[in-house]
């Protein structure tokens, strides 16, 4: 089985905008969020963290999705998405190959799927089930909702 295998990831395709990353370090750094990573450039940048509530900076309808994982130690030209059959950064282009990449799940589709969740960890066993789909991302692709968390 090839190595991109064992983690399968699903991801919706979308279109992207090339200026829709400026100043995304600035911004997460700003958040107070709790994790920290050094990019390529040596620059420390703050993550949404698990239950962090988050928006598509690519939709055009302002969806929303919550944080399920952020993988501080994976970029976003490491984690290959078997749906796609591609890593993320190539079908996220105009956006940094090296940012970290978050899994999520559209707040919609978790609204369907589960009835009165709670918890990330509900979440995560949803997922595990089957029941629910995460999609992964560039953190850069992604801006937090002020004041949304679950947690």
């Amino acid at each position: 089985m090839p190595e991109h295998e064992e983690n399968a990831r699903t991801n919706r395709p979308r279109t992207t905008d090339p200026d829709a990353s400026a100043g995304w370090e600035t911004e997460y750094a700003a958040q107070h969020v709790d994790h920290a990573i050094a990019t390529d450039g040596g620059t420390t940048t703050r993550l949404p963290s698990a239950g962090d509530r988050v928006r598509d900076r690519d939709s055009d309808d302002g969806d929303e999705l919550v944080v399920v994982e952020t993988h501080a130690d994976t970029e976003a030209r490491e984690c290959w998405l078997d749906a796609l059959d591609a890593p993320v950064a190539e079908v996220n282009s105009a956006y940094d190959a090296a940012a970290p990449v978050v899994e999520a799940a559209y707040v919609e589709d978790v609204s369907e799927t589960l009835d009165g969740w709670r918890t990330v960890e509900d979440l995560r066993d949803a997922v595990s089930f089957g029941a629910l789909s995460l999609y992964t991302f560039p953190a850069d692709r992604l801006t937090r909702v002020p004041g949304g968390a679950w947690r």
